[in-house]
């Protein structure tokens, strides 16, 4: 999805590569390379209502602030789940809809369940939200995708 989604953004670029994207949505066959410039998603799926979720969101507020030698500019974003809340304390964060989209996540990585604090990374790889080694090589090995341009 990623590549086919910023590929539109490369039309008229710049670039090097000659990936051309018809009206129809389907290139001309050539393949959008992973390109040294663009930036890493990284999301955090946590809950008040998780005893270990606060050193994950510690850890992503780190890597957001730039406290770690990366060689990719980082997006961090956080979600707050609410299925959490059945234990009789409600997260006023939590919400069904940050639910739903870890739920795809756990559908698409193939994953046997749910849990927090879970971190994607590029929407093709999971770690646990908390163990910063993994988080770290993980977001190193990520597929980096060029940044869109506008015209």
């Amino acid at each position: 999805m990623g590549r086919r989604l910023f590929a539109c953004f490369r039309r008229g670029s710049s670039s090097s590569s000659r990936n051309e994207v018809h009206a129809n949505g389907k290139t001309n066959g050539t393949v959008v390379e992973a390109s040294a410039e663009g930036p890493v998603l990284v999301e955090l799926f946590s809950s008040q209502g998780c005893v270990t979720s606060p050193a994950a969101e510690l850890l992503l507020s780190r890597l957001g602030r730039g406290d770690f030698q990366l060689d990719a500019p980082v997006i961090v974003l956080a979600y707050h789940v609410d299925y959490w809340d059945y234990m009789g304390w409600k997260d006023p964060y939590g919400s069904s809809l940050s639910t739903v989209r870890q739920k795809a996540y756990v559908e698409a990585l193939r994953l046997d369940t749910m849990f927090t604090p879970q971190v994607v990374v590029q929407g093709r790889a999971q770690c646990v939200g908390n163990d910063e080694d993994t988080l770290l090589s993980t977001i190193a090995g990520a597929p980096r995708f060029p940044a869109p341009t506008f015209q």
